[in-house]
């Protein structure tokens, strides 16, 4: 099976699909899509969007707490390919990020909580964003608001440009973080 993927204004490129990819895991339906992992202490809901042709990450919000941190999983090939598929800037680098981090038990395994991060970004000022996160779960903090809003350059693109990614916390001595991730 052949997917074409619209890049730019006249250039398509051909990526031909793996039958893993939305076939041993479900892929995001447009609307909302929850996911509950970490054993059961991080509790995300995700809102997909059609472009481009594509469901795509609109926004996340939802829960994270102390049980759930070092619970996540580690992405797949499956998954790796799932976020490629939907990397339109050209390069086939990206990495299948997490939503939730897999150290704050997010499970890479899963096209929903999956999209394509920029490699740089997300081994370096996401993670140690995600990091503080972890801080604060591990240091007396009972639960971490988590939110997450995508930004896109138009209509049409698939991959998001900007991240804006905000964390608040229940007791503990942590104070509300926010960023806007560039991608």
């Amino acid at each position: 099976m052949y997917i074409y993927l619209f890049v730019w204004s006249t250039l398509f490129l051909f990526i031909q699909a793996n039958d893993c990819v939305c076939t041993q895991v479900d892929c995001p339906q447009v609307g909302l899509n929850n996911i509950i992992m970490g054993n059961g202490g991080a509790n995300i809901t995700y809102e997909y969007i059609e472009q481009g042709g594509y469901v795509v990450i609109s926004s996340a919000y939802g829960t994270v707490q102390t049980t759930s941190l070092d619970n996540g999983s580690e992405t797949t090939s499956c998954t790796q390919k799932y976020s490629r598929m939907l990397e339109d800037d050209g390069e086939q680098n990206c990495d299948a990020g997490h939503i939730l981090a897999n150290r704050l038990g997010g499970y890479g395994n899963t096209p929903i909580n999956i999209f394509p991060q920029d490699a740089t970004v997300n081994r370096g000022i996401y993670a140690q964003f995600e990091g503080e996160i972890y801080n604060c779960l591990s240091n007396g903090t009972k639960i971490a608001n988590v939110e997450w809003y995508f930004l896109y350059e138009n209509s049409e693109r698939t991959m998001p440009n900007y991240v804006n990614y905000t964390a608040t916390f229940v007791e503990g001595n942590c104070t509300t973080i926010s960023t806007l991730f560039p991608n």
